[in-house]
């Protein structure tokens, strides 16, 4: 691959750990809006609000639109417009875990392939009746 079509990583190393800190705070925040504290998931909504943000900035927008997705998953839980809380704050549980592993292999030089993220994408949309995606 030739230097210039290979895209330029260092944005999302410079800002890596404070991604990885936000993702915690969201994934304390669920636990604890889980475990009974209704008001904690206004924090994963800031969270992800600002994880979405950044991911933009750095141009990692496979990264970026799980964020987004997540965000609007906690926002509908937020709302009570889930059908299943338990089911949807495991889905979005599962996007917050598995986002670090997809930012580590494109920090580590591999593509930004929104596909890849299908079908947890699709799980965070089906949890909050949103239309699925495809290819």
């Amino acid at each position: 691959m030739t230097p210039e079509l290979r895209q330029d990583r260092s944005g999302l190393r410079w800002i890596r750990s404070d991604l990885d800190q936000t993702l915690r705070e969201a994934r304390t925040a669920l636990e604890d809006f889980v475990d009974g504290q209704a008001e904690r998931i206004g924090v994963t909504i800031e969270q992800m609000h600002h994880v979405h943000g950044a991911l933009e900035m750095v141009q990692v927008y496979g990264g970026a639109m799980l964020a987004d997705e997540m965000e609007q998953l906690a926002v509908a839980l937020s709302q009570g417009r889930v059908k299943g809380t338990e089911a949807a704050a495991e889905a979005l549980m599962l996007g917050i875990v598995q986002l670090p592993g997809y930012l580590e292999k494109i920090e580590a030089g591999g593509a930004d392939v929104p596909l890849l993220l299908l079908p947890l994408l699709n799980d965070i949309r089906a949890a909050h009746d949103a239309p699925l995606v495809s290819e």
